[in-house]
């Protein structure tokens, strides 16, 4: 195994690897990384759905070498922190506030084991989830940087309208546990196949996924459930709609969306085209906050994927340096 494989297929050294216990006792995966002394901080990472935390190893040996404490989880249903769903295959929740209260727990650990500045990166599901945190008047976080969040679901084929009114159905006739339509277990990925074209130009770091899980076949999940999507969309409707108990109340009453009461400085890094999340939703939700800088991630003659920080290596060394650069920028 090459260097280069070799960070990507390996935790960095003196990683603290435990269970943590939630306020209902149920039990997450996290690891940690202390910083080096008058480093530039501490970085706690959110994964997307679906992920583990190996997926993302390459980007942690790089925080750790120039010196910043790294701290991330597996959420509740992913990874080795337990399922979910009726299947260990499926990605299922019945809403996403059982990930903030988890968020709130984790967060609160992070504090107690990392020294300030506090800073949170979440790529996907984890921006989506890191978003609605800050939404609630939470400031723990000097920065926060979004790598391309989930602030629409494209739902394709169906489109979101369609798959919105499914998702609804399916779960009030009690089919909310079933995979979402073409969905179905995980399979190792193959090179050149439209997965790997939706998350990364590179084949290369696309194949390291199947390697992890072929490792371990824990760490596998598969589709979403109705369950899920309806509950992305409720999730999405928090953060982006004004609280329907304030629509058309008294005087002084704050109408709007909750997305657009976040004070934390945020980065949002999206790719030109996202075939997974809906990207003009996220322009435009990303303008309406006053704290927040929206960028596009291009390359010449390359369609990037979804899953910045595992993208070929030029553009991920470019999505890297933004992102400790905008970290470390003074407020």
């Amino acid at each position: 195994m090459n260097a280069a494989l070799a960070r990507r297929r390996t935790l960095p050294a003196g990683a603290v690897i435990e269970t943590r216990v939630m306020a209902d006792g149920w039990h997450l995966r996290s690891a940690v990384w202390q910083g080096r002394e008058g480093g530039p901080g501490s970085i706690l990472f959110l994964t997307g759905r679906g992920d583990f935390l190996e997926k993302y190893a390459e980007t942690f040996h790089d925080l750790v070498d120039a010196g910043w404490g790294v701290a991330t989880f597996d959420w509740r249903g992913q990874g080795l922190s337990g399922r979910l769903g009726d299947m260990p295959m499926k990605g299922h929740t019945a809403d996403f506030d059982v990930w903030l209260r988890d968020l709130d727990t984790v967060i609160g650990w992070f504090q107690s084991v990392l020294p300030r500045p506090w800073f949170g990166i979440g790529h996907s599901l984890g921006g989506h989830l890191l978003l609605r945190h800050l939404a609630g008047e939470n400031n723990e976080f000097a920065r926060a940087v979004l790598l391309a969040p989930m602030l629409g679901v494209s739902a394709r084929p169906l489109g979101a309208p369609l798959a919105r009114r499914i998702a609804r159905l399916m779960t009030a006739f009690g089919r909310g546990g079933a995979y979402v339509w073409r969905g179905g277990p995980y399979v190792p990925g193959t090179a050149g196949s439209v997965r790997q074209v939706l998350l990364t130009s590179d084949p290369e770091r696309y194949v390291d996924e199947g390697w992890w899980t072929t490792q371990n076949p824990a760490l596998a999940l598969g589709s979403v459930t109705w369950g899920w999507l309806a509950a992305a969309f409720a999730s999405l409707d928090a953060l982006l709609k004004p609280p329907a108990r304030l629509r058309g109340t008294g005087e002084g009453a704050d109408t709007r969306p909750r997305l657009q009461r976040i004070t934390t400085p945020v980065l949002v890094l999206v790719p030109k085209s996202d075939g997974l999340v809906d990207g003009d939703i996220t322009r435009d939700a990303v303008s309406r906050m006053p704290s927040a800088t929206l960028e596009v991630v291009a390359a010449d003659g390359v369609e990037v994927g979804h899953e910045l920080l595992r993208e070929a290596s030029g553009i991920r060394a470019q999505v890297l340096a933004r992102v400790t650069g905008f970290l470390q920028e003074t407020p």
